[in-house]
């Protein structure tokens, strides 16, 4: 299906688009992935086009990598620690509907976040209170878009819906935890190596 329709109904029809990505051949997971990027795509313009009185980094402050990993890194985990808690839990969703379904929820944070963005061209500091409240707004949103379809797509009630949120949740801090703990010991092993290498060198 074009994706604008999807966007169209994930933002009017949330219930009807989860209900229909679990139909056969509706997923296009190169969709999901053009999504997860202009959601990156949206976050770099909102941060240059932010009005100067609302600045807090300097410009060289800003580092495209981190911003990219700041979207991509809690939305990749997210994915796989959700599919992992709701598959030991007995959840009916596949992972590439969670994949599909996950992008999609960011759609109100593409459509919405720049244009939010350039009011802070036209309001003065002490009217920052409209902006404050509109990104409060959209990141509710997106939230909100995440916790339904784990209901829908899983087919739980709320209380399992909210308890399956929370430990996808703690799972994707221990899959950062557990990514530190490898790069950490991958980075002394290395460091092994090489004082290893040195030392052969030196005897030799």
């Amino acid at each position: 299906m074009n994706p604008f329709v999807m966007m169209h109904r994930i933002i009017f029809k949330p219930f009807d688009f989860f209900e229909d990505i679990q139909s056969p051949g509706i997923i296009r997971i190169r969709q999901a992935i053009v999504l997860v990027l202009c959601a990156y795509i949206a976050r770099i313009i909102s941060i240059y086009s932010l009005g100067f009185a609302y600045e807090t980094r300097e410009a060289y402050q800003i580092s495209i990598l981190q911003e990219a990993i700041w979207i991509l890194v809690p939305w990749l985990t997210w994915c796989i620690a959700h599919w992992a808690v709701s598959a030991i839990l007995d959840g009916e969703g596949k992972f590439k509907e969670i994949v599909y379904g996950s992008a999609f929820a960011l759609v109100p944070y593409i459509v919405f976040i720049i244009p939010v963005t350039l009011l802070s061209q036209i309001l003065a500091l002490d009217e920052s209170g409209m902006i404050n409240f509109f990104t409060f707004v959209i990141y509710a949103w997106v939230i909100w878009l995440f916790i339904l379809k784990v209901k829908i797509l899983h087919n739980f009630d709320l209380p399992k819906t909210l308890f399956i949120a929370f430990l996808s949740i703690v799972a994707v801090f221990i899959l950062w935890f557990i990514c530190v703990l490898l790069f950490g010991l991958a980075n002394q092993f290395l460091n092994f190596l090489l004082d290893m290498v040195k030392e052969l060198r030196l005897r030799g």
